[in-house]
């Protein structure tokens, strides 16, 4: 799969395009096709190298982001087979992983997506934290940087 990932601390132009291997649910774990990933202002904190509420600094090179929307397409044991194909929302905790096309979540953690809303754009970024979501950007990633043109600003999101 296609991911950003970050191997040094600093600006956003630290963070690059690359193929890594598909993460694979654990026990009680779904993995998510991500449609859109929040970018979060804790996000940026973390990838200028703040440690922020985590126990602990990020070990490098991480996958950012820990926000995502998207479908629910394998499920590790013990979650639930009726998540299989549901829209989602999910905050991932102190675990990155969101930029990317797919991400790994506790099945716990998921909302559906209503309907009516689509999966991607700002009306599902905003849906899985309360507070300060500063963009959603689009996956797959589709260039090695990323382009103002991916993202939308989201101003007072709450969740």
């Amino acid at each position: 799969m296609r991911a950003i990932r970050l191997h040094a601390f600093g600006p956003a132009e630290n963070l690059t395009l690359e193929e890594v291997e598909d993460p694979r649910p654990g026990p009680g774990q779904v993995r998510i096709t991500v449609r859109a990933a929040g970018v979060h202002l804790l996000d940026t904190a973390l990838r200028e190298g703040a440690q922020g509420p985590a126990p602990e600094l990020s070990t490098l090179p991480t996958i950012p982001g820990r926000e995502v929307a998207g479908v629910v397409e394998s499920l590790g044991e013990g979650a639930p087979g009726s998540l299989l194909g549901t829209r989602v929302v999910v905050h991932l905790g102190f675990a990155p992983g969101g930029y990317a096309e797919l991400a790994v979540a506790d099945h716990a953690r998921l909302h559906e997506i209503p309907g009516g809303l689509p999966c991607s754009g700002p009306a599902a970024g905003t849906s899985s934290s309360a507070g300060r979501a500063r963009g959603c950007t689009t996956a797959p990633p589709t260039s090695s940087t990323a382009s103002p043109s991916r993202c939308s600003r989201i101003r007072g999101s709450s969740g």
